[in-house]
């Protein structure tokens, strides 16, 4: 019995005669058998195909994208690009992967415009094999992230990108320059528009963009590319701001189907929640509004309101600042960054309206307080500073009041005391002090500062930021407000009363405290030691070294000698105003 077209090729590549393989497969003797088997012949040839044959054996490698360039031009489109998405779906490596592009990009441009179905399922395989691969983390910071360049799935993400350009973007240049029916023509863009979309979320989403970090990198050259044809594609990307709106609400409903029939409801290309999802709209926002990318002046219309623009674009920013993972946190600290700028100084405090405001100071304070990266929570506590100071002194004041009863943790409640009394200061050099500085709202306000959640049994080194911050900012308004504009002297007697008072109290109790911790660990034995325990924030320290413990207490004590020095000062201060008239 004569051997089949199949088992020709397939014992030729096996044996290194390449030419024969070819000739074979060109060799009219062999077309209808050909052409019958094209699954089984494609299948065959892109087995031969392992992750490092490109380089061992570049010859095998040539033969098989020769041999697969001959069946996309002798056999049934629909059938042979079937196969192909098949191939997709099954690929065991990105070599076999990659091989596979170039003839599918061949058969979806015979195809593209009469059966966008087809397009839809090849770029459906082609994502679901992106996001098959994991996602790299190191938890690197500063320099050694430049490591992560060496990561395989990192270096697969990237190359797999370069290859994707490639393949998609004569798929762009044929749609954009289709003179077709004009429907066939829009449902094929917005197939190809969600599939870019797509490529911005998994896994390019956790891959540093920033051009300050890589300059010339291949990461950020395809980003550049998908962004360039995305706008070439859609023209007005802020169309998609309506998107993130309706998936920030959770009410698009979209099926849970991949693949439609002809006789289905026809769902747009956009409704799918696989491509377009918040992940994939962050991604894109942040390509276009960053900074980081060149983005076309008429792919961002400026039609739409700066309030709505930055609204929408803080949702993507909330999202984004959702992850642990250093890709997406990095992403959405600089689109913060950018998209405040958008808003100018002095924004009314009535834009506060909008609970967006809130939620963004609550991610950005859990992340300077909880965030893995120094560097990302660095930039997040700037962030917090940006965004208070773009508001007039009312909603400065507003936004916090918000952190002080939501932070949680003295560093940023001192913090926030800080930018309010650096706002106040502002104020006093205007000719008439706001009312938000004044009277009973000054007052709440240094109730939240002053507050002592266990009075003098609070834990004074727990809270040592905030009581500093608190002194020190109350010191400076009685030595600033001698004419009492804020009305601060009505409020003296309380502050000495149910502050100062219960702080001195709280102090001697404290330091009597330490300094027996400290007693008790110098004159025990070394091996008593170990068993002597250091409460702080009700967290127990005792399986630490001695020196360690030691160190602690020292802290303490002279944490306590500078609160000590600074309520001295402060009734001085108290004291000094009062013989104002």
């Amino acid at each position: 019995m004569e051997q089949s077209v199949v088992d020709l090729i397939s014992s030729s590549l096996d044996s290194g005669n390449y030419k024969e393989a070819i000739n074979f497969s060109i060799d009219e003797k062999y077309v209808n058998d050909l052409s019958n088997n094209c699954w089984d012949l494609i299948t065959a040839i892109i087995g031969k195909i392992q992750d490092e044959t490109l380089i061992v054996k570049p010859s095998l490698y040539g033969a098989c994208e020769t041999l697969l360039d001959n069946i996309v031009k002798q056999c049934s489109p629909e059938e042979a690009l079937f196969e192909f998405i098949e191939q997709i779906q099954v690929a065991k490596n990105d070599a076999q992967f990659a091989i596979v592009l170039e003839p599918v990009q061949q058969l979806l441009l015979k195809l593209i415009t009469k059966r966008f179905r087809s397009l839809e399922f090849t770029l459906d395989s082609i994502s679901s094999y992106l996001m098959s691969i994991p996602v790299p983390e190191h938890q690197l910071e500063g320099k050694e992230r430049l490591l992560i360049d060496s990561d395989t799935n990192t270096r697969r993400i990237v190359k797999i990108y370069s290859l994707l350009y490639r393949f998609y973007n004569p798929l762009v240049k044929h749609v954009t320059n289709s003179t077709t029916n004009v429907n066939v023509t829009i449902t094929t863009t917005e197939v190809l528009g969600a599939f870019l979309i797509s490529l911005l979320g998994q896994p390019l989403i956790y891959i540093d963009l920033d051009p300050m970090n890589n300059t010339h990198n291949e990461a950020r050259i395809s980003g550049s590319f998908i962004i360039e044809d995305l706008c070439t594609l859609v023209k007005n990307v802020n169309k998609f701001l309506e998107y993130v709106e309706l998936h920030h609400k959770k009410s698009l409903k979209t099926k849970s189907k991949n693949v439609l029939t002809d006789n289905e409801e026809k769902l747009s290309a956009y409704d799918h929640i696989e491509k377009i999802n918040l992940t994939t709209l962050s991604g894109l926002f942040y390509g276009i509004y960053s900074g980081h990318f060149e983005v076309p002046n008429f792919a961002v219309p400026s039609v739409y309101s700066i309030e709505y623009v930055v609204h929408t674009i803080l949702l993507c920013v909330l999202h984004l600042l959702s992850f642990t993972e250093y890709g997406p946190l990095a992403k959405g600290i600089s689109l913060c960054s950018k998209i405040l700028e958008r808003y100018t100084t002095n924004t009314s405090h009535t834009m506060l309206t909008n609970s967006i405001h809130y939620n963004l100071c609550q991610n950005l304070v859990n992340i300077s307080i909880y965030s893995n990266y120094e560097t990302i929570r660095k930039e997040a506590v700037k962030l917090i500073s940006i965004h208070i100071n773009k508001f007039e002194y009312k909603g400065r004041c507003m936004l916090i009041k918000y952190v002080l009863n939501n932070a949680n943790h003295s560093g940023m409640i001192g913090y926030a005391i800080s930018l309010y009394k650096n706002s106040i200061e502002e104020a006093f050099r205007e000719s008439m002090l706001p009312d938000c500085f004044t009277g009973h709202q000054l007052m709440n306000m240094i109730k939240k500062m002053c507050h002592l959640p266990h009075g003098a049994e609070s834990d004074l080194v727990e809270l040592a930021d905030q009581i500093i911050t608190t002194l020190n900012f109350l010191r400076y308004l009685a030595l600033k407000d001698n004419l009492n504009k804020t009305g601060i002297k009505e409020y003296f007697t309380m502050i000495e009363d149910d502050y100062l008072e219960k702080l001195r109290t709280g102090l001697n109790m404290s330091k009597a405290h330490y300094e027996v911790k400290l007693m008790d660990i110098e004159n025990s034995k070394t091996e008593e030691q170990s068993n002597i325990s250091i409460n702080i924030g009700g967290n127990v320290l005792d399986k630490i070294p001695t020196e360690n413990k030691k160190q602690i207490i020292h802290s303490a004590l002279n944490a306590f000698h500078l609160i000590e020095g600074l309520v001295a000062r402060l009734s001085e201060c108290i004291n000094i105003n009062k013989t104002y008239n």
